[in-house]
């Protein structure tokens, strides 16, 4: 039987035995050694044949690429002669050397990069029509340049091309033979191997089963054991997830109500004191950002083993989901003993973690809410606890605060300015729209604004975008908020361009929700077709989180905006997810470097330095950069004299409403703004300078 120890196994038997048994241990080893060499030789087979499939599919895309070509410029020849007035001389000219230029350069290329003398040979077929068509292309351009030129040349590019056309389709059909001859070849040596493959396989088990009948007779009854242990194991495995969370072994939602709902009813019944913490980690989101899931799901299970710790074993510790844990506490008679206990967890929460190598610090914020103080059932209770613990995160975080009904005020006041925000969608009035110059500074003009959002509530007066803007984000209420910017901003950019005021481009910002969104490319249309701003006019700013967040959906939105003519800026650029990889993977047209960094730029050498390898980062890929915040003439100096010359901030003016902003562009220059540019690049201002009531 197996399992049984070595000295209860019957003696090996001796003689002929042993010889058969070596002999079929031999066998078998050279049965898996053969069969691991006809293993290799297949993958390095498959390896081959892989690489010259490539090589094809290479060369079949040069050959194709250069037909497309040879078509191009018939119709760009074709095009100059026919209609001049959509297609001038000088574009064409300009076109069509690009694209013979194009045409020389694949079949330069070509000769570098691939040394095989077959594929030479097959090219250098179409080389002389090649030839041809470049001498028939320079012929009408010299007739397109003094004016000479007539449909016969144009023809006359048109046969060369077609020959050169069916010349380059030649070689694709014999490109074509050639790797379907390879695939044939490489199906024909596959089948090979696998036949003897099979050939082999069934040798070895006719030589090899037979003797071992009895053993597989024997894995064969211990294979059905184990899948029934196995079935009951799974359905315990079922049981025990339907009740307690997989990864920290707690109770999950499910049962902890269940506890919850029973602690509050004995209580009910004994007249007791029932304590219910909310917690919630502190900055979890960034340990899975830096770190990786793997060290936050360690960090998840060392907290709920000092939670288990910290309590006594009639108290029930569940996790709900992420980083939200609860405790319930039964037995205490004072109100006080929710908040020793708490102490004692935030003692140790805050202890240092050991995860895989990696020492970790964290906290913890906790909420407490207590049957009958603060509610008379499991919902009520969740609910102030949960409330509570906001509470203990707005204190700074690594503490806990009892439920107050003060903290449900403050719960009703958020939900009040939630239900605001929907009025003022519908109430005109209540939003509004502010425009901030962003200036050249070396040609001294303004060169567009930005469309920044207000809110005049009926009650509470001017309401800052901090407050609103992430109560906007949470609800959904982003959306027809974001909407409504990009409608108004457009529209009045229009109203500005008819009036005569020049401008480069309005922008408008736009959350990660917006993007995520399916319609947003067709919201963006929409409201550029309504207003009728051309789509160069309007700059659409993101924030780096956006690209990150679904780079696949990012990517296809900035594509299709780009497509249409929209420019694109990453906002706030330096304090998010910034990389190389991302900025050449994205249709980006300009950085806005991020005012934290503007702000200390004279201050702090590390601030200093970063603002400067943005700059020459933005430099090295052909884009703008915008620096924001400006308010001294120490900073605009610092960022002139590192090649930043678009800049934004209270220096130049503040967001101003739209009839303010009308008048401060009405004017050729506005004073203080020319005085600034002129002392920013060293001179002496006309009238005055900058003074502090300026910039306030």
């Amino acid at each position: 039987m197996l399992g049984r120890k070595r000295a209860d196994r019957p003696p090996l038997r001796s003689g002929p035995v042993d010889v058969a048994i070596a002999r079929s241990t031999v066998r078998y080893i050279v049965g898996l050694a053969l069969l691991a060499v006809l293993a290799i030789a297949g993958a390095l087979i498959t390896q081959t044949s892989l690489t010259d499939q490539k090589f094809d599919a290479a060369q079949v895309s040069t050959a194709a690429g250069q037909i497309t070509i040879a078509q191009r410029v018939t119709e760009q020849a074709n095009n100059g002669l026919v209609d001049p007035d959509a297609h001038p001389i000088d574009a064409t000219a300009s076109s069509m050397r690009i694209t013979i230029e194009e045409l020389d350069m694949i079949q330069s290329g070509l000769w570098v990069d691939d040394p095989k003398p077959e594929i030479l040979e097959l090219f250098s077929v179409a080389e002389p029509y090649r030839a041809e068509l470049r001498s028939a292309v320079e012929r009408y351009l010299v007739a397109l340049a003094d004016g000479s030129a007539v449909r016969a040349d144009v023809d006359a590019i048109s046969a060369q091309s077609q020959l050169f056309q069916a010349a380059m389709e030649v070689v694709v059909a014999q490109l074509e033979i050639d790797a379907a001859r390879r695939v044939q070849s490489l199906q024909t040596t596959q089948l090979f191997l696998l036949g003897f493959t099979l050939v082999l396989i069934v040798s070895e088990g006719l030589f090899l089963i037979r003797p071992a009948e009895q053993q597989l007779r024997n894995v064969w009854s211990s294979h059905v054991e184990k899948q029934r242990s196995d079935r009951e194991r799974a359905q315990k495995r079922l049981t025990f997830l339907a009740r307690y969370d997989a990864l920290t072994g707690l109770m999950n939602r499910s049962l902890f109500n269940e506890r919850l709902e029973s602690a509050v009813e004995r209580a009910r019944l004994d007249g007791g004191l029932v304590s219910l913490m909310f917690l919630d980690l502190d900055e979890f989101k960034g340990v899975n950002d830096r770190y990786g899931h793997a060290v936050g799901d360690e960090l998840l299970k060392q907290v709920a083993e000092r939670l288990l710790g910290s309590v006594r074993d009639s108290d029930a510790v569940a996790r709900l989901g992420g980083d939200e844990f609860t405790v319930v506490l039964e037995g205490n008679h004072r109100i006080e003993d929710a908040g020793n206990v708490a102490t004692k967890i935030l003692a140790a929460l805050s202890a240092p973690y050991n995860l895989n190598g990696l020492e970790l610090r964290t906290s913890a914020s906790i909420g407490i809410a207590l049957y009958p103080v603060d509610g008379d059932n499991a919902e009520d209770l969740l609910r102030d606890a949960d409330t509570a613990m906001y509470s203990a995160k707005a204190a700074g975080h690594n503490t806990y605060q009892y439920f107050t009904p003060e903290l449900r005020e403050q719960t009703s006041e958020r939900l009040s300015l939630i239900d605001g925000l929907r009025l003022a969608l519908e109430n005109e009035g209540q939003l509004e729209l502010v425009y901030q110059p962003k200036v050249d500074i070396l040609e001294g003009r303004t060169i567009g604004f930005e469309a920044l959002l207000r809110w005049h509530h009926p009650e509470l007066g001017l309401v800052p975008p901090s407050r609103f803007v992430p109560l906007a984000e949470e609800t959904e209420l982003i959306l027809p908020i974001g909407e409504w910017v990009l409608g108004h901003a457009c529209r009045q950019a229009v109203d500005w361009m008819r009036s005569g005021i020049v401008f480069d481009s309005i922008s408008v910002n736009v959350s990660e929700r917006q993007i995520r969104r399916g319609d947003f490319v067709d919201v963006v249309h929409r409201a550029l077709s309504k207003s009728g701003l051309p789509p160069e006019k309007l700059e659409i700013e993101i924030t780096e989180g956006t690209l990150i967040e679904d780079t696949q959906l990012a990517r296809r939105v900035l594509e299709r905006l780009r497509s249409m003519g929209v420019q694109i800026a990453i906002d706030d650029f330096g304090t998010g997810y910034s990389s190389l990889s991302y900025l050449k993977r994205f249709p980006i047209d300009t950085l806005k470097m991020d005012r934290a960094f503007v702000g200390d730029i004279t201050a702090s050498e590390d601030s200093a330095v970063l603002s400067t390898v943005i700059l020459t980062l933005a430099d090295a890929l052909g884009m703008n950069v915008i620096a924001e915040g400006v308010e001294t003439l120490e900073q605009a100096r610092f960022l002139q004299a590192n090649g930043c010359r678009l800049m934004q901030g209270y220096l130049f003016a503040k967001p101003m409403p739209a009839a303010q902003f009308e008048r401060w562009m009405a004017q050729e220059m506005h004073p203080t703004l020319a005085d600034t540019i002129i002392t920013i690049n060293g001179g002496s201002p006309r009238l005055r300078a900058v003074s502090e009531s300026d910039i306030a």
